[in-house]
C-alpha cells in the first residue's frame, strides 16, 4: 500500500494531462481538415499555429489546454521520479 501512496500523484498527473490533452486535439478539427487535404504542408508547427490562432476563442482555448497538459506530464515525470528514488533509498 506505500508504494500506491507515491505512486498515486503521478497518476493523477498524467490522467489529468491526458485529459486536457484529449480536450486540446478534439478542439483542433481545423488542423485535422488542413492536414487530410495536403499532408506535407500541414506537417508544421507552423501550420499548427495557423489553426490555432485563425480559430478564434476555441484555438486558443485548445492552445491553452495543451500547454496545461505539457505542464501535467512533466510535473507526474518529475514527481513520479523523486517518489521511486526516495522509494528505493537513492534519496535519503
Amino acid at each position: 500500500m506505500r508504494i500506491w501512496s507515491l505512486l498515486e500523484g503521478p497518476v493523477i498527473n498524467l490522467l489529468m494531462g491526458s485529459v486536457l490533452a484529449y480536450a486540446a486535439f478534439s478542439l483542433l478539427g481545423e488542423y485535422r481538415k488542413r492536414f487530410m487535404a495536403n499532408p506535407k504542408a500541414a506537417m508544421s508547427a507552423e501550420v499548427l499555429m495557423l489553426a490555432i490562432t485563425s480559430s478564434g476563442g476555441p484555438g486558443y482555448l485548445a492552445a491553452f489546454l495543451l500547454a496545461g497538459s505539457v505542464l501535467c506530464f512533466l510535473l507526474a515525470a518529475f514527481t513520479l521520479l523523486f517518489n521511486l528514488s526516495s522509494y528505493f533509498g537513492v534519496l535519503h
